[in-house]
């Protein structure tokens, strides 16, 4: 298939002027080998004015730099270590593609050159047998030299057939070689063309698992905000419940120390009146004590005249029944029981007030 032929294809695909002129600059470049020139698109194609081919060629190239540039989109890579990584590998490609277009321009060359040689040589014996014959026609006396001329020249020319045998022989390699390296360029570029699909792949996951991780970390935020919040509010209210019990606490004490001065008053007039009362007992109790003395006495009295009576024969006189004695210590037990309950009862409230 010739560049002709892919370029009709095209223009049955295509009918774009702009669309076509790059699609002939891509063959021309990818599957030929040929570098494209504003003229040679425009003699190739024919087609719109010669501005169209020019602004197709720089856009060609255009498209060709920025697929060359490799963005290696790694998040563990630092920025500048992933960009000297892109331009280190679109360096490689083009030193590559700049190395196998030498190698192929140097064939092509050396092909032309012995090309070119074969057929000046192939002239000159051509116009060197031409003249053989001119000299056989006007040396026509000598049939014997110009046989023998002839056979030689003959010989001579069997030899450059053979030569440029040999030499269409080394073309045909030299196109085979080119053949290949064009394949192998087309292989290179096809790898190529993966890998960075690969690599753009591989960025675009990476960029979808930033993107949910940021989001992940935008809600975590947002629920830390929401505790934050609730928690400043549970403080407030805590706050707040604090400035309540310390109040109530105040109220509370306030009350228990009035109660408590209450209740020493009552505790010193409890005291003033237990001192009475103690007062009161005491004269009772002296005069307790006059009433048992003369008791006795009495006591004493009867009884003797009781023997008196018993000696002088009449019947003895019958004991006098008396008050059974009421113990005194149960009026003074009682007030001392009802001071202790005062007492206790005035306590009581201070404790609680501390």
């Amino acid at each position: 298939m010739t560049l002709e032929i892919d370029i009709e294809a095209a223009r049955e695909r295509v009918s774009d002027t702009q669309a076509l002129y790059r699609e002939v600059c891509a063959l021309m470049f990818f599957r030929y080998g040929e570098t494209p020139t504003a003229n040679k698109l425009y003699q190739l194609v024919r087609k719109g004015s010669m501005s169209a081919p020019a602004k197709a060629l720089r856009d060609f190239w255009t498209e060709v730099r920025e697929k060359s540039r490799i963005d290696v989109g790694q998040p563990e890579l630092p920025a500048e270590v992933a960009a000297a990584a892109g331009e280190l590998a679109a360096t490689l490609w083009r030193l590559s593609s700049d190395a196998a277009n030498a190698g192929l321009e140097v064939f092509k060359q050396d092909a032309q050159r012995e090309t070119v040689a074969a057929t000046e040589h192939a002239q000159r014996m051509v116009a060197e047998r031409d003249a053989a014959i001119l000299a056989a026609e006007h040396a026509s006396h000598d049939v014997a030299e110009l046989g023998l001329e002839n056979a030689r020249l003959q010989a001579r020319l069997v030899e450059l057939e053979t030569a440029r045998a040999m030499l269409e022989g080394q073309l045909t390699q030299f196109r085979q070689e080119a053949a290949s390296a064009a394949t192998a360029l087309a292989d290179a570029r096809r790898d190529f063309a993966e890998e960075l699909g690969k690599l753009r792949r591989t960025h675009d996951q990476s960029e979808q698992r930033l993107i949910a991780v940021e989001k992940r970390a935008l809600m975590e935020i947002d629920s830390e905000r929401t505790a934050a919040r609730q928690a400043r509010q549970e403080l407030q209210a805590s706050i707040e419940r604090a400035a309540e019990v310390q109040t109530s606490h105040q109220a509370e004490r306030d009350q228990l120390r009035d109660a408590l001065s209450t209740a020493k008053t009552q505790l010193a007039a409890s005291m003033t009146r237990c001192a009475s009362i103690e007062g009161e007992l005491a004269a009772k109790r002296t005069a307790l004590d006059e009433q048992m003395a003369a008791s006795g006495l009495l006591r004493e009295r009867l009884e003797a005249l009781s023997n008196q009576m018993v000696e002088g024969g009449r019947p003895p006189i019958s004991n006098v029944p008396h008050r059974p004695r009421r113990p005194l210590s149960t009026g003074k037990r009682g007030v001392r029981r009802e001071l202790k309950f005062t007492d206790m009862a005035a306590r009581r409230p201070t404790s609680s007030g501390r």
